[in-house]
């Protein structure tokens, strides 16, 4: 009896072994479907536009990919993309890029709607970002301004010292005449 009772609890003993062993082969299994699982749902969030990245991109272009991915945004607007008018927005704002116009660029984002980022697939990020890039633009266009008045400025400047320099050539003219006509006095008085 009581090697009934060892070859029954020896049994017992492997079988809790052996569900022990299924058991953590089963939730390894598990535990690897569910981690890829997150990972799956971690590559989706990141599907969401991120303009600072994009903008990184971008600058690292040559013109002759510039000039492509203007193509491409265009289209992607025709297409509906919603991004693809930040993403032109950008294109136009870029400093070296083939179609760099601030003016266009501050004037479509005037246009852009701005809804908080609560009701938007953009994240706060990239509503701070487009914010940060209506800001730059607004400082752009105004120092664009102000040296455009400078070189108005600067040409009334330089219109007023030629008229300056002609009126100080004439009067050396005159006393050159003045001077002659002084010693021509002066020898007739001898």
């Amino acid at each position: 009896m009581t090697i009934l009772m060892c070859n029954l609890s020896w049994s017992i003993h492997r079988v809790i072994n052996e569900i022990e062993r299924v058991s953590m082969a089963f939730f390894t299994i598990l535990l690897i479907f569910m981690l890829s699982g997150c990972q799956l749902l971690d590559d989706s969030s990141h599907k969401k536009p991120d303009f600072s990245h994009y903008y990184l991109w971008i600058k690292s272009l040559n013109d002759d990919e510039v000039k492509k991915e203007i193509v491409k945004q265009k289209s992607n607007i025709k297409s509906g993309y919603t991004q693809a008018d930040v993403q032109l927005i950008m294109l136009y704002s870029l400093p070296n890029s083939p179609i760099h116009n601030p003016y266009t660029a501050k004037s479509m984002l005037n246009d852009y709607p701005l809804i908080p980022y609560t009701e938007t697939t953009f994240s706060a990020t990239d509503l701070a970002f487009i914010v940060m890039l209506k800001d730059q633009l607004n400082q752009q266009l105004l120092l664009l301004e102000k040296i455009t008045n400078y070189k108005g400025v600067y040409k009334q400047a330089k219109k007023l010292n030629t008229a300056q320099q002609l009126q100080i050539n004439k009067l050396n003219n005159q006393i050159i005449q003045l001077k002659k006509i002084e010693k021509i006095i002066s020898n007739r008085g001898q």
